[in-house]
């Protein structure tokens, strides 16, 4: 179970700033604590970029739902093919905008496509996602994806929209804060910080392929990778649900990433494929 120490000086100082703007609204009566419990959300879409985490307590809320996530979820074994994963990981997270954090990969074996990035840097693949990709750039576009959600901190800024409004309610009504603690663990454990906005989905998708082209991959294989998920939605549905649930494939984030590709700089000797990741899917298959 998730267990978070809130350290009160530090969190009332790094939330301040988007607090007291909401503060002052509800002191002003523009905002009410009906208002507030109906449509906290809405409220804080003016300080949706808004972040109260920090990288440390980040870092606690990852390990904690990991431990407790990993009990539950069969995670693939193989040295060979979690190497290759930690290798190819870490190789695009040098070129990542965020390296203040340990990334972790893990392979999962479950049936479905799917991926999916857990605050504090933990990132995990579907053995059947690994199946999908034809080439190591497409593979290496989803782990870029995935990574660029913890970039944008995309999870700990839905955290912060509604914890931030759950914070405010206690400010004035002098709450528990046991109820916070357990807000954080209902949340985590109901997958809510998993369910991105589109706006997410467009950031990551813009960090993943500059992040693969900075570390010498086709960025085409983002768009490509994009297409067989496209496909195969139209084909097989039901294999793709876990991962279209989080990360909804429509034709304008595949034209947006293609614009993107169109206007990155031409650069010599981009890896499309490599036999490495051919051995692995043959050791898969």
């Amino acid at each position: 179970m998730l267990k978070h120490t809130l350290n009160r000086s530090h969190f009332s100082y790094s939330i301040s700033y988007g607090l007291l703007t909401i503060l002052l609204l509800f002191l002003s009566g523009c905002v009410s604590l009906n208002t507030l419990e109906s449509g906290g959300n809405a409220i804080l879409e003016s300080i949706s970029d808004l972040n109260i985490f920090t990288d440390e307590e980040e870092t606690q809320f990852g390990k904690a739902y990991v431990a407790e996530h990993d009990k539950k979820t069969r995670i693939y074994r193989d040295p060979i093919i979690n190497n290759y994963i930690n290798s190819l990981g870490h190789s695009l997270v040098r070129h990542c905008k965020r390296k203040d954090i340990q990334y972790t990969f893990k392979v999962v074996d479950k049936k479905g496509v799917n991926a999916y990035a857990v605050p504090g840097g933990y990132i995990y693949i579907h053995l059947d996602l690994i199946r999908l990709a034809k080439t190591e750039s497409e593979l290496a576009a989803v782990l870029g994806h995935e990574i660029g959600h913890i970039v944008g901190q995309h999870s700990m800024k839905r955290l912060t929209q509604i914890y931030g409004v759950e914070i405010l309610k206690q400010l004035i009504l002098d709450e528990d804060s046991d109820e916070l603690t357990k807000l954080i663990v209902d949340i985590i454990a109901a997958g809510y910080l998993f369910k991105y906005s589109r706006d997410n989905e467009r950031e990551s998708d813009m960090y993943g392929v500059q992040n693969i082209y900075d570390a010498g991959f086709n960025p085409e294989g983002a768009a490509k990778f994009f297409e067989s998920m496209r496909n195969k939605q139209a084909s097989e549905p039901s294999t793709l649900e876990a991962l279209i649930s989080t990360h909804p494939i429509h034709s304008e984030r595949i034209m947006n990433v293609r614009n993107q590709i169109k206007s990155l700089p031409p650069k010599n000797g981009l890896r499309t494929d490599s036999a490495t990741f051919r051995k692995i899917k043959r050791r898969i298959q």
